[in-house]
């Protein structure tokens, strides 16, 4: 088994990078959801509330996620303390999906790629991969994404502003793909990627 971690900024092109890595065989995660689903973890819930208020869970006793972040990426310092409460059950419960307890996968999968947007912010999920692929945009081409795709303007600059700059996802890269130019020049890169890291027989 073979474990890749994709990362990169705000509507950098991750998801797109992972699609196309699952259509050549990779079982994909999202770690975004896994931590979603760890964050109804009562526990967890509780922690939550203490630290950023009771009006983050709806009528239903479930996140409210837009009143979530809202609070949690107002500024480096909450931003800190919502990783703090999450980063660990979610590390823990990422180890036990691709390894478990032992030594022996989980997945079937020969290539398992983990999309991992803050892992410069993580650097404690590192020892979890054998490669790291970073996928880079100019800010003001993710900040047209990220409102294209519905995000308000202000949330998505609040955002930008408190993830790790370029310089510092390079620093903990394997491999770079550069998503400034059309979809088949991405796909050209992760092809590229694709095709040296099977002849040297890794998966």
């Amino acid at each position: 088994m073979y474990t890749v971690f994709v990362t990169g900024g705000l509507a950098s092109g991750k998801n797109t990078v992972c699609a196309m890595l699952k259509e050549r065989g990779a079982a994909v995660l999202d770690l975004d959801a896994i931590a979603k689903e760890e964050q109804e973890n009562p526990i967890i819930l509780e922690a939550l509330q203490e630290a950023f208020g009771d009006d983050i869970v709806d009528e239903q006793g479930s996140i409210d996620r837009k009143t979530l972040a809202r609070y949690a990426f107002a500024n480096a310092e909450s931003v800190a303390e919502l990783n703090a409460i999450c980063h660990p059950p979610v590390r823990e419960r990422l180890a036990d999906i691709l390894v478990g307890g032992g030594c022996t996968p989980r997945l079937s999968s020969e290539l398992i790629v983990v999309q991992i947007p803050l892992l410069a912010e993580a650097p404690e999920f590192l020892d979890l991969t054998d490669e790291v692929i970073a996928v880079e945009a100019d800010e003001e081409l993710r900040l047209a994404r990220a409102v294209e795709r519905g995000m308000d303007k202000q949330d998505a600059l609040n955002r930008l502003a408190l993830q790790a700059t370029d310089e510092q996802r390079r620093e903990i890269a394997t491999v770079i793909f550069d998503n400034n130019g059309t979809l088949g020049a991405l796909e050209e890169q992760v092809n590229g990627w694709y095709t040296k890291r099977t002849s040297e027989r890794l998966f």
